[in-house]
């Protein structure tokens, strides 16, 4: 990655690496509350500093620092995974669904939901209507992330033209999940450190290349964290699948945060 920037703290910034937990008190409280989409001040003041910076023409050093900072700031991440609640809620949904898929079949899956009627329908019409069961429409802000990145996952497999759900492999039903819960973590990420980010002289094309460099590193440990927790052909109960889920979003945090440490 680029080896080009400055200092790793610009003065005036604190280095999360070397506290961090500094601000988190204001920071958990804000999650209590729920979280929100305008920026706030406390323990993610250094990654949305960084990440703006990367923006503004920072170089690599400067998103890779963010992020870190992110992780770091929310208490690593099993504390990042509790920021999430309405995400790990709707990403145990598609688990346990498919499971169910790979175990019972697709009607016998889809009566879990009261949906067997769609046994047979596209793919993408019948996980439009999980989704509403999972994640209904005019929920919190956590639950919209989450809706929103089950919506962009669906769209993005009926571009492949995967014919109707009965149909649908373990692997295309793996690889669904793993583009929910990525797309989940990027979103929430974004919304929280990068919304400085679209004001003052930070251009689109700077904030597309980090939310596309961020994609790519969230989905490949999405797509680690699953192989080492899930299976998807296992008969599991949903209290397990929730912990399993659970494990997924903090590991891959926790990797998010080792690998970065390279950039």
């Amino acid at each position: 990655m680029d080896g080009g920037d400055g200092p790793d703290v610009q003065a005036g910034e604190v280095d999360p690496g070397e506290n961090s937990h500094h601000g988190q008190e204001a920071e958990d409280g804000a999650t209590e509350a729920g979280p929100a989409f305008p920026p706030q001040t406390g323990g993610f003041a250094y990654p949305r500093g960084q990440f703006t910076r990367f923006t503004n023409g920072g170089g690599d050093k400067s998103l890779g620092r963010a992020l870190r900072g992110y992780v770091r700031g929310a208490g690593g991440g099993a504390g990042a995974a509790r920021r999430m609640p309405g995400s790990t809620r709707m990403a145990s949904g598609v688990a346990a669904l498919a499971s169910a898929v790979a175990t019972e079949g697709a009607e016998a899956a889809l009566a879990r939901f009261d949906l067997q009627d769609l046994a047979g329908r596209p793919a993408a019409e019948v996980l439009e209507a999980v989704a509403d069961m999972i994640c209904p429409d005019g929920g919190t802000i956590d639950e919209s992330i989450a809706r929103d990145a089950m919506l962009e996952a669906i769209a993005d497999l009926a571009d492949s033209d995967p014919g109707a759900f009965d149909d649908l492999s373990a692997d295309q039903l793996n690889d669904f999940l793993c583009d929910v819960i990525a797309r989940s973590i990027l979103t929430k990420v974004l919304n929280e450190i990068g919304t400085n980010a679209l004001h003052g002289s930070a251009s689109d094309a700077d904030f597309r290349e980090a939310e596309q460099i961020t994609r790519d590193y969230t989905q490949g440990r999405v797509r680690d964290a699953l192989s080492n927790r899930f299976d998807i052909g296992a008969r599991s109960t949903q209290a397990e699948i929730d912990r399993t889920i659970g494990d997924v979003y903090a590991e891959t945090f926790d990797m998010l945060e080792a690998v970065l440490e390279t950039m």
